[in-house]
């Protein structure tokens, strides 16, 4: 408790520090007053591929103390997990990742960014020189296609790279966009992801409302099997023109986020919930690599039991890895003979034999004392008897 409400403290005083959260493309500034550009979630038509470096910082973002993440890597570093991210693919370009991705396809290649950006939150290295730091900085990125190459939204091939993912070995999932609960297909992927007992963690809204749209409508419900997750920024909530949600499971941080891009070694940044679901992605990396019995549901399940509590949880990477969960499953055996608890001793005949020892001793203290006066007087009278004076 005394450690939770340390780090709580932690994102308070950084929250009051750092900026507000931004638009997904927009630039801010980081702690060393550095100007980072905005990481796009798909490119409009015309524009050329991202191949900008962005700018180089070592100032460590407000994810790095407000999740309590160097105290939780004393416990687990994802050592031994693999997270696939499906989206936009993912660049082993930045050192961050270097030779820590496996590509499906043409999912190597990231013209967008987006991917390479969530690849970074969830398992980006921790090195010398840079305060930037995936949450899980030791585990191993699995790179699939779920969008189309410049980050086109694509449904049927988000829900193809889960079943992929799922197939290819994945022990984490995260997307880059809310998948639809009540789609075939994505029920089809869901059931892939059981089979393979991988765990699929899905943000709960849009990273930000199509353009053209005044107001976004609410990003249909996750499957039920799904870890839906919610963004929020340095304050703790989300900006009031976020786009909507249906159901979240799950919060943790999305706003301001600072990762890297797909060429070079500078960072950038960005804000959604597909950010913070690989946020989220990169703790169940720790819980695994931590606890490797555990199945997938049972990872779940820890990352809600550890959570802050709230109405909606809060992610808390120590409290997912550290936390005693019960065990909610038992089975009830029928047929068995019910267990008789012993009947209390009969205490009568021992309780009788103390007050019989108790009220003898207390007549021997009585005679006593009445023979230390006694015998001093008769003493006194040469054992004569006393005169009475009526």
């Amino acid at each position: 408790m005394r450690r939770r409400t340390a780090i709580a403290l932690s994102a308070l005083t950084l929250a009051a520090l750092a900026p507000a959260p931004a638009a997904p493309a927009a630039e801010v500034r980081d702690g060393d007053r550095t100007t980072l550009p905005g990481m796009p979630e798909r490119l409009p038509p015309g524009q050329e591929c991202t191949t900008q470096q962005g700018r180089r910082t070592a100032a460590a973002p407000w994810t790095r103390g407000a999740l309590g993440l160097d105290q939780v890597w004393r416990l687990s570093r994802g050592r031994g997990v693999t997270v696939a991210v499906v989206g936009t693919g993912v660049s082993d370009d930045p050192a961050v990742l270097a030779g820590r991705v496996k590509a499906l396809g043409a999912a190597g290649q990231d013209c967008v960014g987006r991917g390479t950006f969530q690849a970074g939150l969830v398992a980006g290295a921790s090195l010398p020189g840079q305060g930037f730091s995936g949450v899980a900085p030791e585990a191993r990125i699995l790179a699939v296609r779920g969008t189309g190459q410049r980050g086109e939204p694509d449904p049927a091939r988000l829900a193809d790279g889960v079943r992929e993912a799922a197939e290819a070995g994945a022990d984490v999932i995260t997307v880059t966009a809310p998948l639809d609960g009540s789609d075939q297909r994505v029920r089809a992927a869901m059931a892939a992801a059981r089979r393979a007992d991988a765990l699929v963690i899905v943000p709960a809204a849009a990273d930000s409302v199509p353009s053209g749209q005044e107001k976004a409508k609410p990003a249909p419900a996750a499957p039920k099997e799904a870890l839906a997750v919610l963004d929020t920024g340095p304050q703790g909530v989300r900006p009031e023109q976020a786009p909507p949600y249906t159901r979240a499971d799950l919060t943790a941080p999305g706003g301001a986020l600072v990762g890297p891009g797909p060429v070079g070694d500078g960072k950038w940044t960005a804000s959604g919930s597909s950010l913070a679901a690989a946020v989220t992605a990169g703790t169940a990396a720790l819980v695994r690599s931590y606890h490797p019995t555990l199945h997938a549901d049972q990872v779940r399940q820890r990352l809600l039991a550890g959570a802050y509590p709230g109405n909606i949880p809060a992610l808390d990477p120590y409290g997912a890895v550290s936390t005693v969960v019960p065990d909610r499953t038992f089975t009830i055996t029928t047929g068995t003979k019910p267990v008789r608890l012993a009947k209390d001793p009969d205490t009568a005949g021992a309780r009788d034999t103390a007050y019989l020892i108790t009220a003898a001793a207390t007549g021997t203290i009585l005679l006593v004392g009445l023979l230390a006066v006694i015998l001093p007087r008769g003493r006194a009278r040469g054992w004569r008897p006393g005169r009475y004076d009526g």
